[in-house]
């Protein structure tokens, strides 16, 4: 019974280390043929690393010592406020786009063309701008833990 006990401890404690492993903290900008634009936490072939990984502060406010390596506070601080401006400049190029994506539809809406190709040009902007609101959600999201 001890053994089992121990060998359940053991695997969650595994399983503990390697989800760490595998969550990053650095983001991924992908663009698909479509000039559709994804963030994601996740690498994606061709996507491009918009931000430096940082150091955590939450684990350790949390008691528990994160096993990456310390840097300096004015070192995090500045690492902080180059991702901020980054994250800062892709939100707006994101509003920026969403702003065209939902005037280009409505132009199409009010002067709608025969046969499918308006309905072809109003779900391909439709689903532009999806993304691109799931964009600016996950930026403020990302914004608000700076």
């Amino acid at each position: 019974m001890r053994i089992q006990v121990l060998f359940i401890l053991l695997i969650a404690i595994v399983f503990t280390f390697l989800s760490n492993a595998i969550a990053g903290t650095d983001i991924y900008k992908y663009v698909d043929k479509d000039g559709n634009i994804t963030f994601t936490n996740r690498r994606i072939g061709n996507a491009q690393k918009i931000s430096i990984a940082s150091f955590s502060r939450n684990s350790e406010q949390s008691g528990v010592r994160s096993s990456s390596p310390r840097v300096k506070d004015t070192t995090q601080k500045e690492r902080d406020v180059m991702r901020r401006q980054i994250l800062e400049k892709e939100l707006l190029a994101e509003e920026k786009l969403l702003t065209d994506t939902q005037n280009f539809l409505s132009q199409i809406k009010s002067n709608p063309e025969s046969g499918n190709n308006y309905q072809e040009k109003a779900v391909q902007l439709k689903n532009k701008l999806f993304l691109h609101q799931r964009n600016i959600t996950a930026l403020k999201k990302e914004l608000t833990k700076l």
